[in-house]
């Protein structure tokens, strides 16, 4: 997989529809455009099973699942919760708070600047609420 500012540099230095065709060919189906399918992309890439998701992510087991299968939408924290108990980086956390149309981390944002620190230092839910809650912060969960 490409990083997407080399994707970006791409589509920016394409000048005809020829190449925008090639382009969207090689990105069909292998840039998850849904949480669900980047949750199932992830978990096989990382060879972490949906249970040990759950059991990282401290979220109940059947709210999970219907965020596997898309038909629950889970609230920005969910989605952090997620983010932690896979050890995304931030990046990847950026995309899939993207994707579930949940905000992406801002650094102006006291909360937030805990949050991004925790996940560049693989913190688990429990040291990130710790954290959290020497800044006076919400709880993740």
């Amino acid at each position: 997989m490409k990083d997407t500012s080399d994707l970006l540099a791409f589509l920016n230095n394409t000048n005809n529809t020829r190449d925008l065709d090639n382009y969207l060919s090689s990105i069909d189906n292998r840039y998850p455009d849904s949480l669900s399918s980047y949750l199932k992309m992830t978990l096989n890439e990382k060879n972490v099973s949906p249970s040990e998701l759950i059991k990282r992510s401290r979220i109940e087991r059947t709210y999970f699942y219907q965020i596997l299968n898309g038909r629950k939408k889970p609230g920005r924290d969910k989605v952090i919760s997620i983010a932690l108990a896979l050890s995304l980086s931030l990046e990847e956390t950026q995309r899939i708070l993207t994707l579930a149309e949940a905000g992406v981390l801002y650094p102006k944002s006291k909360r937030d600047s805990v949050l991004i620190f925790a996940l560049n230092n693989h913190y688990s839910i429990i040291e990130t609420n710790l954290l959290l809650n020497k800044y006076n912060e919400v709880d993740l969960i």
